[in-house]
């Protein structure tokens, strides 16, 4: 059976496309129509803590990576808006990746603060790519130390780990993008933002098996972002 999957962009309007249209388009057209997709399983779109850009998020639970090959999946795109087709084409940049959720995942249960029908305020989103040969380590050390740790942290409310299954660029800056995104993601959902202030969450990235671990590590990236907004199913 395949695993759930796991759909994330990140996305840039820049110059090209004002905020106030981007938000109208991504809130009254784009995700609408994937909460009446049964491909999706859950919609929040988010806005960056960090100060990077992209600044804005989306995320999307799947029903699996193969059902985004075939329709209803696969009409979105070939039956878009005129003004969808003019927003991507015109907008800095969509960031857009397909996770499949890790077999091992979830090691550590949600906290008493997760409510499967209420998304997490903030979403810290953590990649990694690990050199050929030490995957097993690096993610045996993730599940069984890393994440266990975590989920002691005050606020921490879930973490899961994916593995990258497709990913892509669009927008008027996707040819520059010279750099794929990481293998691996761990997504930790929090309460607030303060999580990074907390000693339990300096304790998690602060093991002593950790300087080991990251000497397998190729690249890294990390986001935060914020939740703005949610879909449900009617």
């Amino acid at each position: 059976m395949s695993p759930p999957a796991y759909l994330v962009v990140f996305a840039e309007p820049g110059a090209g496309v004002s905020d106030e249209l981007f938000n109208d388009w991504y809130n009254n057209e784009h995700v609408p129509l994937r909460v009446d997709t049964p491909t999706f399983k859950s919609w929040v779109r988010l806005e960056a803590l960090d100060g990077k850009t992209p600044r804005y998020g989306a995320a999307y639970d799947l029903t699996s990576f193969e059902d985004t090959r075939i329709p209803p999946y696969t009409t979105l795109a070939e039956t878009r808006s005129e003004r969808e087709k003019k927003i991507f084409a015109a907008s800095e940049l969509f960031d857009r990746r397909i996770y499949d959720l890790y077999d091992q995942s979830p090691v550590t249960p949600p906290s008493s603060l997760f409510d499967p029908k209420k998304a997490a305020p903030v979403m810290l989103f953590m990649g990694l790519e690990i050199k050929e040969g030490a995957e097993d380590e690096l993610l045996k050390y993730s599940l069984e130390v890393q994440i266990p740790l975590l989920s002691k942290c005050p606020g921490w409310v879930r973490s899961r780990l994916f593995r990258l299954r497709e990913a892509g660029y669009v927008g008027v800056a996707a040819a520059k993008q010279k750099k794929s995104p990481c293998k691996y993601l761990a997504v930790h959902e929090w309460a607030d933002g303060d999580f990074a202030s907390r000693p339990e969450f300096q304790a998690a990235f602060n093991a002593p098996q950790r300087e080991q671990i990251m000497g397998q590590v190729v690249d890294t990236e990390q986001r935060a972002f914020k939740l703005t907004k949610q879909w449900t199913k009617e």
